[in-house]
């Protein structure tokens, strides 16, 4: 029957559902029983046939309709452009089932795309439905493109030769379409039907919307691309709220660092309250291997310029930014702040800070003055203007014989005051043995002060704002250096040049940077604002040679790091311990084996002449 052939159909294609309709002869024969299951209450049934019945005499012929699409190369074309009517004409009488008729036309699909309109007829049903089947399953497709390639091809080879004849022959081609020299165009065809239509007459008795064979493929990526598009969309407000979540911890972090910052050292958790805890044990001797560098930041993607902040003149400030200098220093001294005679530079770094946004610098101008006040800071700046040298600081001394560090050690090409710290030779145990951390916090606040002071004394001598440019090697760092106890000393610390000291960090290199360094820098960057974060720069072992050519010249750059300077420049070399000096261990000074060797060349008894230049 009809039905048995539609199951037995391959029906891969099939989109939405058939309706049926009965032919008048079908109609006719089926009415008594139809009205006998009608009178006992049944539904009619659908209708069905016989492969082997056999149309009423004089019946109009059955008509099938459907639509074919070619597409070459995966585009949709349009065949009577491509190739010829015969070979077209040929293809479909080829394709047919014996004992049909049909033509075909130029037509649109339901999407607009080019497409072929096919119209057979039978007179027998069973070759109806025998095309039927074909057409669903794709078979007749398949007969379609096979037969249109040998027609195609046979007529290209006609063209060919009457072309190479006339030319043999000396006659014009003039006019002569021109066959491809080789037929790969057509290896690539393919068709596929949709919107077909049975009828007999007028009467319709069938439609079927037919999938395109390729449909399936644009379909799944049409899914494909939805979903994605659905899940950005979960993800980006997943990340909203992340980041709603990170900005109110970060809020929270920063206020509980400005209040343990603000806190005197009798009651500051860094000094006696940590006391209390004991440091994990760590062998005195126990090495770290300093593990496979990391590209982490390429050279590309740090800031050369040698400081992030923007270049100030002080000749070219104008008229209304030096009202407000005014106008803040009276405030700031009103709040109780203390100002020396540098005191219009010191204001000038909080309104550079924020952009010359008066209330913004004004609430840390006032921030900053309570906590100088409290923490005694104008005390220590005080001593600095009135003479007192590094060296004087004290327990610095003890500072250099834990790790080497030079600050304010030369000038980058900006002006500003480089300031060099090997991290990696730090002694972590005798750090910890020599400090304890109230006068470790101590020792970071003079620094702090004396490199403040002296930058704004160079901003007075030269009309440039000076900065300090940080240059800290972690080349030999390990687990002790990111610990526990480590992370408890320095954590009071790093906040107080964002917080207190406007303008003083101009940028910031980090050398031979390696897994454990990163660790670190994890702990410490919640600590830090966005703007000192991004004047950081990381870099690998592979990018660290030359880096800070490009920030300081030659003559003021340590040989070991590509430089041309083997000894400590002057003011600095005066200000440092050395060996002769009370209470300088003259065999421990500067420990490691490229800081702490090149600033021993100076400062140890057996160390090469002190540096005649001043730079």
């Amino acid at each position: 029957s009809a039905g048995r052939i539609l199951s037995t159909a391959r029906r891969r294609h099939f989109s939405a559902p058939m309706t049926f309709q009965q032919p008048p002869a079908v109609r006719s024969q089926s009415s008594h029983g139809t009205e006998q299951r009608k009178s006992k209450g049944l539904t009619p049934r659908l209708f069905s046939r016989s492969k082997s019945s056999s149309r009423s005499a004089g019946a109009a012929p059955m008509r099938i309709e459907f639509r074919v699409v070619f597409r070459n190369g995966g585009v949709a074309c349009d065949p009577f452009a491509t190739y010829s009517d015969s070979a077209l004409h040929a293809a479909l009488m080829s394709a047919l089932p014996e004992g049909m008729t049909g033509n075909l036309m130029p037509s649109t699909d339901s999407k607009g795309q080019p497409a072929v309109l096919v119209r057979a007829q039978a007179s027998d049903i069973n070759t109806m439905y025998e095309l039927r089947s074909q057409v669903v399953s794709g078979d007749f497709m398949s007969a379609l493109t096979r037969h249109l390639r040998s027609h195609v091809k046979s007529e290209r080879r006609s063209q060919r030769l009457e072309i190479s004849k006339r030319a043999d022959a000396g006659q014009s081609t003039t006019g002569m379409p021109e066959p491809p020299a080789k037929d790969a165009d057509l290896d690539s065809m393919e068709a596929g039907a949709n919107e077909m239509t049975i009828m007999e007459e007028e009467t319709v008795w069938e439609k079927i919307r037919l999938l395109l064979p390729w449909q399936n493929d644009e379909d799944k990526a049409d899914a494909e691309m939805k979903s994605t598009k659905r899940e950005l969309q979960q993800a980006r407000q997943a990340l909203k709220e992340r980041r709603q979540q990170v900005a109110e911890l970060e809020a929270r972090c920063n206020e509980l660092t400005e209040r343990l910052a603000t806190m005197s050292k009798e009651d500051c958790p860094a000094s006696d309250a940590i006391e209390s805890i004991p440091p994990p044990a760590a062998p005195a001797e126990e090495k770290y291997a300093e593990p496979e560098p990391v590209a982490e930041a390429p050279a590309a993607a740090v800031n050369n310029n040698p400081t992030a902040a923007n270049y100030v003149a002080l000749e070219e400030l104008t008229p209304e930014q030096w009202q407000k200098i005014k106008d803040l220093k009276a405030a700031y001294l009103a709040a109780g702040g203390e100002l020396d005679e540098y005191g219009d530079i010191f204001i000038l770094r909080f309104l550079v800070d924020k952009d010359w946004k008066y209330e913004k610098a004004l609430k840390k101008a006032k921030s900053t003055a309570a906590w100088r006040a409290k923490s005694g800071v104008n005390g220590f700046r005080k001593q600095i203007a009135s003479g007192l040298v590094y060296n004087e600081i004290p327990n610095i001394k003890e500072l250099f014989t834990t790790v080497a560090v030079s600050n304010a050690h030369s000038r980058t090409k900006a002006g500003d005051l480089m300031t060099f710290i090997d991290y990696g030779s730090l002694d972590v145990n005798k750090f910890f043995k020599l400090l304890d951390n109230s006068q470790y916090f101590d020792i970071n606040n003079f620094i702090l002060e004396y490199v403040s002071y002296h930058s704004d004394k160079l901003t007075q001598e030269t009309g440039a704002l000076v900065r300090q440019f940080m240059v800290i090697d972690a080349g030999g760092i390990g687990l002790a250096h990111v610990s526990l106890r480590m992370f408890i000393r320095f954590k009071p610390i790093m906040p107080l040049a964002d917080l207190y000291y406007p303008e003083l960090l101009g940028g910031a290199r980090v050398l031979n940077a390696a897994w454990a360094l990163h660790q670190g820098w994890k702990l410490v960057k919640p600590l830090l604002s966005k703007q000192i974060q991004d004047m950081v720069g990381i870099l690998d072992c592979k990018h660290t040679p030359g880096a800070l050519l490009k920030v300081a010249d030659p003559e003021a750059v340590p040989d070991f790091y590509g430089g041309t300077c083997t000894t400590i420049p002057r003011p600095a070399v005066d200000w440092y311990p050395k060996a002769g000096m009370e209470g300088v261990d003259a065999a421990a000074i500067c420990p490691g084996k490229k800081l702490g060797a090149y600033m021993r060349r100076t400062l140890a008894p057996d160390g090469a002449p002190l540096s005649s230049g001043t730079k």
